[in-house]
């Protein structure tokens, strides 16, 4: 074997993740964990805000399918898992968060989103999106696998400090599954965004234009003021907060021709 064919045979097998996608989770929720000890309020509103964001998937796929990413036959064949398995992960946090006697995460008026001149290119409307980036042809791709990645990274720690706060065993056994189910996604990403960058310098200088201004999580731009205050606060507060920040963006200094600066840019925005 050569050893192209060997790096080919070891790339993420979207086929076998498409095979053994994770549907739903409500048979292995143990709700009745929760009668007797129910989370507390910020669990509670940090799970709710995680839920909103996993069940955002269609706007991020319409988003990215107007854009040169959704004639890549792969990467589509992955983001049409890669969605199946996040609805089923934002249908189990809206059984969790009935069984403590909160409404769901896609229920309700958020609120005010959050007024930052910076990121008035998230806001952009689909057909704004797809005659623009028609000027960015494919090197956007790589762009959004990179974008992709380091959200992954978001809510990961999301997840680990959501398990911090809630200190429930029950819900740390659900979180323990989701978490399982989202490594594959970031395996994904991570492949394609440092091939991707690796090879392409345009992808390269779209990505810092654009991960500079970005909000994380991705769909943070759509959501309230409060809540995404809330979620920067409990996740990214405080001199421990400031680690985790600071974590992600060192990751992301180490991607294939990002630099400190571009880390630096992502930290921040986490704790704006």
């Amino acid at each position: 074997m050569t050893s192209t064919d060997a790096a080919s045979s070891a790339r993420f097998d979207v086929r076998a993740f498409a095979s053994t996608a994770r549907g739903t989770l409500r048979p292995e929720l143990q709700l009745e964990g929760y009668e007797a000890s129910q989370l507390s309020p910020d669990a509670v509103h940090l799970l709710r805000y995680l839920g909103r964001l996993e069940s955002a998937t269609m706007e991020q796929l319409r988003n990215l399918l107007v854009t040169a990413t959704h004639k890549d036959a792969r990467v589509t064949a992955f983001l049409v898992t890669w969605a199946f398995e996040k609805f089923w992960i934002a249908d189990a946090i809206d059984q969790i968060l009935g069984a403590n006697g909160s409404i769901g995460a896609q229920v309700g008026d958020e609120g005010t989103p959050r007024s930052d001149r910076s990121e008035s290119a998230e806001r952009r409307g689909p057909i704004r999106r797809a005659i623009l980036a028609m000027g960015q042809g494919v090197p956007l791709t790589g762009v959004h696998m990179t974008a992709g990645l380091i959200d992954e990274w978001v809510m990961a720690t999301a997840y680990e400090r959501l398990d911090a706060v809630a200190g429930h065993p029950t819900l740390s056994a659900t979180l323990d599954t989701i978490r399982g189910i989202k490594a594959r996604h970031e395996s994904f990403f991570a492949e394609e965004a440092r091939r991707r960058l690796a090879e392409s310098a345009k992808t390269v200088k779209q990505a810092t234009s654009q991960l500079s201004h970005a909000a994380w999580p991705i769909g943070a731009v759509d959501r309230s003021d409060a809540d995404r205050t809330f979620f920067e606060q409990i996740v990214f507060g405080g001199a421990d907060g400031l680690q985790r920040a600071t974590t992600i963006g060192n990751r992301v200094a180490e991607l294939p021709g990002l630099t400190p600066q571009t880390g630096d840019a992502v930290a921040r925005k986490l704790r704006s």
